[in-house]
């Protein structure tokens, strides 16, 4: 990993800590109403079946998922959530249905527990620590996402929704052969779309 990737790492997730509660909770709701509108303008079927949509359960200062998450499953819309193996590896993905007990791994993550289905989503979202304009985004340096992305892109067709706030834009995410690119990005006050007209 670059030593210029470390340092805007470090650099955009202290000013992510520094937003206030209140903002973080405004732009939770804000992000989950464009990107419920976004789910709703993709197609509604995918091989005879609703779009599954992954979304990862938020720690620390990342965008709050859980609005997104209520409104999805409240208008019938399939939900799953990640489970992660080790770094650098693929994350995999079992549905969540409200009021699942979630358990807590060993990196801190809550993830549903094993006994639920095994899913491959048609849309995944995404949280990072910087965006660009050229739909790069800088993760945490796992590896995990791009790898993720990188397996599901060689199996079928997946959509990638980064989740962030508009102060996490940058001029240009440094970028490695292995990074993938996002199709879509949902701050607080846009939707902004990479994908090719």
């Amino acid at each position: 990993m670059s030593d210029e990737k470390k340092l805007l790492r470090h650099r955009a997730l202290a000013d992510r800590d520094k937003i206030s509660l209140s903002k973080a909770e405004d732009a939770a709701i804000k992000i989950a109403f464009l990107a419920r509108d976004l789910v709703e303008q993709l197609p509604h079927k995918c091989e005879n079946r609703q779009l599954l949509s992954a979304l990862y359960w938020p720690i620390r200062s990342e965008v709050n998922t859980l609005p997104l998450i209520n409104l999805l499953l409240q208008s019938g819309r399939p939900v799953a959530l990640p489970i992660m193996i080790k770094m650098k590896y693929p994350l995999v993905f079992r549905l969540y249905k409200e009021n699942d007990q979630l358990i807590t791994n060993k990196y801190g993550l809550s993830e549903p527990l094993n006994d639920k289905e095994e899913c491959a989503p048609d849309l995944l979202f995404i949280p990072l620590a910087a965006f660009d304009r050229n739909g790069f985004r800088l993760g945490y340096g796992g590896g995990i996402y791009d790898a993720t992305i990188s397996l599901f892109r060689s199996r079928k067709k997946i959509i990638t929704i980064g989740l962030a706030y508009a102060s996490q834009e940058v001029a240009c995410v440094p970028t490695e052969p292995h990074d993938q690119k996002l199709d879509y990005i949902i701050t607080e006050i846009e939707l902004i779309s990479l994908c090719p007209a």
